[in-house]
């Protein structure tokens, strides 16, 4: 099973594997909704990164889980394919439509993540009035600067304030930092922040930490 960063996945709470004593408060969450979303966070063989989300902004909890006892993958993109925020109410929801719109005129692959894909994927309502709307582009090849500008520029009419990440095979980035045109943005890895004037490129040096963490 390949699991990518925004990834929620159904669990069972008992799977978890965490090197501290969970939080009451991510008890409770789990009993609530049984869900998690995997981080950009480099993990043991077999294991993933993981992130579960409390109530309040500042309740987040990272953790690992084995790979093999996920019983449910929902990607950010299989949520967009459902468009189950047609029955919803508030602005945030309304700004999916305006993004549906601008996102498949280009063709690309893309999704909810944040409080609104946490939403769609669960059925807990978690999305308030103060929400933003997170979205998630995936881009396995380079996306034009003309291109990334027209869509920022039409991003900004949206009803809600909306962050768009690029998913690449290197990381991922800022789809407003990387519309100012050429110059180094900085890219999100599995390793830690970096400066990349090509985010596309799996650097030699980020293959050659990956390679020596899982020989340890």
């Amino acid at each position: 099973m390949a699991l990518e960063p925004h990834d929620l996945l159904k669990i069972n709470p008992k799977d978890i594997i965490s090197h501290t004593i969970l939080p009451e408060w991510v008890v409770h969450s789990l009993e609530t909704a049984p869900f998690v979303v995997v981080r950009r966070v480099h993990a043991p063989i077999g294991q993933a990164a993981i992130g579960i989300r409390g109530k309040q902004r500042n309740q987040r909890f990272g953790a690992f889980l084995q790979v093999q006892s996920v019983i449910k993958q929902i990607k950010p993109e299989d949520l967009t394919a459902r468009e189950q925020w047609k029955d919803k109410q508030s602005p945030v929801f309304a700004a999916m439509e305006f993004a549906k719109e601008i996102f498949n005129t280009h063709r690309l692959s893309w999704g909810p993540g944040g409080s609104v894909g946490f939403e769609l994927a669960s059925g807990v309502k978690t999305v308030t009035s103060k929400s933003d709307l997170d979205l998630i582009i995936r881009s396995p090849v380079p996306l034009e600067f003309y291109i990334a500008s027209e869509m920022v520029e039409e991003l900004q009419k949206s009803p809600v304030k909306v962050d768009v990440q690029v998913e690449t095979p290197a990381g991922a980035f800022s789809l407003m930092e990387y519309a100012r045109g050429p110059g180094p943005v900085l890219l999100k890895t599995m390793f830690g922040p970096k400066l990349s004037r090509n985010p596309w490129d799996v650097s030699k040096d980020l293959l050659n930490l990956n390679n020596g963490l899982h020989s340890c």
